[in-house]
Order: structure tokens, then sequence, then C-alpha cells
């Protein structure tokens, strides 16, 4: 694939690319941010995604959705306290997360400001798609491309309305870094609702979200047919 294909989905100047490889710069301020691993980097395990071998991240945390809760590992670089590179909060050795196609993670920086620069091969040429069964709880999801933008741009597609009361819950953050809960926008293909495709849960009208590079958030489908996400990479100018 020529560079020219990959430069032309770049749609933020921190992200770079050549050929099929690829990088961007993803902030993560003081506490917690959702994320998603926008690249294939080996097998994509959090060792190999946020390299720690010189303990630059030693104390931070991965908290990866279990459907009913997080799972915290904890970077540790100390080959006395762990082979995997990671422990859980008492200390105990811990397996590598691994950081996916498709999946969020949250992050949470207990040390100072910084930047994650994700590194890898962009997913493709091929048509990546995701599908999502109705459930009572949300997934943790995120785009498998490096791309940027509101959920229509990234691929989902709502003209039939089967999307309507499908859910995309991102990230509130406290001034403190704390998590401060999430912003709820809701599918609506009715033209009577709303003129963004989005509403809130009483029925209003709000803006689509826009979904940054890495970043993940919350998708809950309430439906009884599975909520589908196409990505295709394509060689546009």
């Amino acid at each position: 694939m020529a560079a020219g294909a990959l430069s032309s989905m770049a749609q933020s100047s921190n992200v770079y690319s050549l050929n099929i490889v690829g990088y961007a710069n993803v902030p993560v301020p003081g506490g917690f941010t959702f994320h998603s691993n926008p690249f294939d980097v080996g097998t994509n395990g959090a060792n190999e995604v946020i390299p720690n071998g010189t303990g630059t991240w030693d104390g931070n945390e991965i908290h990866e959705w279990t459907g009913v809760g997080f799972r915290v590992s904890v970077f540790d670089s100390s080959t006395d306290d762990t082979t995997t590179g990671f422990t859980d909060r008492v200390g105990n050795p811990v397996a590598v997360p691994i950081l996916g196609s498709n999946k969020g993670y949250l992050f949470n920086n207990l040390g100072s400001s910084n930047v994650i620069t994700y590194v890898g091969n962009v997913r493709g040429p091929a048509t990546n798609t995701f599908s999502y069964p109705g459930s009572t709880q949300p997934v943790a999801v995120g785009s498998s491309l490096p791309l940027s933008g509101n959920p229509f741009q990234l691929g989902f597609d709502n003209s039939t309305g089967a999307l309507d009361a499908v859910e995309i819950e991102t990230l509130l953050r406290a001034p403190n870094g704390n998590a401060a809960g999430f912003l709820v926008s809701v599918f609506d293909s009715s033209t009577d609702d709303t003129t963004t495709g989005f509403t809130d849960r009483p029925g209003n009208q709000v803006p689509a979200p826009v979904i940054s590079i890495g970043q993940g958030f919350f998708l809950h489908n309430p439906n009884g047919t599975p909520a589908v996400w196409t990505q295709i990479l394509t060689n546009s100018p």
C-alpha cells in the first residue's frame, strides 16, 4: 500500500505513517483515560504495545473490562517481582494484558502527564467487521484503524435504523483525573427526533460524539439483533 493511502487516513497532525507501518502520539494526562490500540504489533501484548523496558510506566495501570468489572494490571519492570512485566495491585505477578484489535481499555496514569506512542502495522488492506450481540452490559471497544471522527465517519452505518437505541458511552474525567461517569449518545435514525443521528437517553438531540485516534469507549447494544461496525482500509486519494 502506498504511503499516500495511509496519509489520507491520518486525520490528525500527531499521526504519521510509512507504507503499512505507523505511529500515533496519544496523550495520557494524570488519572484515567479510555484507550484502544490503533495498530497491530506482535501479539498485541501490553508489553509490546506500551514497552516498559526502562521502567517509565512502572506503577501505572491498565484496566480491562470483563463485562462485570475491571481487571487491573500494574506495570512493573522489576524482574524480582514478575517475569511478565505486570502485577496486580498487591504485587502478585499477572499475565500480560492483550490489547488487540477493537479492544478498549482504561489507562490509569499515576505519574506525571505523558504521551503513549502507539507503533505498529495498520490493519489491512481488508474489511474489519465487528459484531456486538445484544446484552445488558456494554463492551469496551475502539477503532481498529488510526482514524478520528464521529461514529459515521468511523464506519458505523445506521441508514436503515439497525443501530437505533445502541449507545456510545465516552469517558468523563473529573478535574483530578478520576473517572466521573460516561457521556451517553444514543443512535437515532429518526429525523423527527434529531438531525445529528444521536439523542441522549431521554430523547433530546445531542451532537454526534467525536472519537479521537487511539480513544476507547463503551458500546451498549440493548437490541435483539447484533450491532455491526465495519471499517474498510481503502487506497483513496
